[in-house]
C-alpha cells in the first residue's frame, strides 16, 4: 500500500484551508445572474435582462454594454407618465453599491440592442459584454427565450 494518495488528498485539503494570507473562499466581486434576451428579427431591436450583483466592497459603476451581434447596446428605463408607456434611454452610469445590485428587468431598466445582425430565436444566446468603470469587463451569454 502506498502513501501517495493519502498525502496528495491532506495535502489538497490544507491547501482548501489556506494560509493567514489565503482568503478561505474566493468571490467573484461582479456576479451577473438570469441573462435573457427576448427573440427577435435581423436588423430589428430586442432586450435584454439580468440582475448584476456587486460582492465587492467598495461601489462599482456601470458604463455600458456591447454585443458582436447588434449594432449598438444601451441602457433604457420603461416608466409610465399621463397614463402612457414611454422608454427612455439613461445617459448616465449606475452606481452598484457594496453588496448590492442593479435589477434589468420587464417594465423597468433595461439593456436595448439595435441592428441585430442576425435573427434570435428561442433557443440561441446572445453574447453580451458588460463594461464597468476602471477598464472591468465581464462576459456572459443571455438565453433567447420568449417571456
Amino acid at each position: 500500500m502506498t502513501l501517495r494518495p493519502i498525502v496528495l488528498v491532506s495535502f489538497m485539503a490544507l491547501a482548501a484551508c489556506g494560509g493567514p494570507d489565503t482568503p478561505a473562499v474566493a468571490v467573484r466581486p461582479l456576479d451577473v445572474q438570469g441573462a435573457w434576451v427576448r427573440p427577435a428579427d435581423s436588423g430589428l431591436v430586442s432586450a435584454a435582462y439580468l440582475v448584476i450583483i456587486n460582492r465587492d466592497t467598495a461601489p462599482v459603476t456601470f458604463i455600458g454594454a456591447a454585443s458582436p451581434l447588434a449594432e449598438s447596446v444601451s441602457l433604457h428605463e420603461t416608466m409610465e407618465m399621463g397614463g402612457m408607456v414611454h422608454m427612455m434611454p439613461l445617459d448616465s452610469a449606475q452606481v452598484i453599491a457594496s453588496n448590492d445590485s442593479l435589477v434589468l428587468a420587464e417594465g423597468a431598466k433595461h439593456l436595448m440592442m439595435t441592428g441585430l445582425r442576425r435573427r434570435l430565436a428561442a433557443g440561441d444566446s446572445l453574447p453580451l459584454m458588460l463594461s464597468f468603470a476602471g477598464n472591468q469587463t465581464v462576459v456572459v451569454s443571455a438565453a433567447v427565450r420568449t417571456p
